[in-house]
This record gives C-alpha cells, structure tokens and sequence, in this order.
C-alpha cells in the first residue's frame, strides 16, 4: 500500500483524529446491528490502523509515548 505525507495543524490533526476514532466506534459497534449489515474485516482493520497512526502523530507532537502498530 502506498503512503502519503501530509501537513497539518495540531488542532487538525486533532480534529480530524476525533472524526476518524468516532467514526471507527460505529463501524465497529453501531453498524453491526443494522439489519442487512454487511462485514468487512479489512476496512475495519484499516480503519483501526488510520486512527492509530492519527494517535500517535498527536501524541508524538505533544511529547508522549507512541503505542506499537497493530498488525
């Protein structure tokens, strides 16, 4: 897969953090539910690396440790 490099702001990268950890939560808890739902486990998974990559880009900039990448 193909990596970019992008510049943001420290408060859009944490905007956009909250946007993508929220949207995560409701694919992985609320749209299950949904009649007619259909899984997909891999966009799960790259959602579940989008939001932490987008962590610990903040926490790197704010000073704090970074959590291991999932796999």
């Amino acid at each position: 897969m193909a990596k970019i490099a992008i510049h943001l702001t420290v408060e859009e990268l944490q905007a956009l953090l909250t946007l993508a950890d929220n949207q995560f939560f409701r694919m992985k808890y609320i749209d299950p539910k949904i009649p007619g739902h259909k899984e997909r486990p891999e966009e799960l998974r790259a959602a579940q690396s989008a939001v932490q990559v987008l962590q610990n880009a903040l926490k790197a900039e704010k000073g704090f440790k970074q959590t291991p990448a999932t796999p």
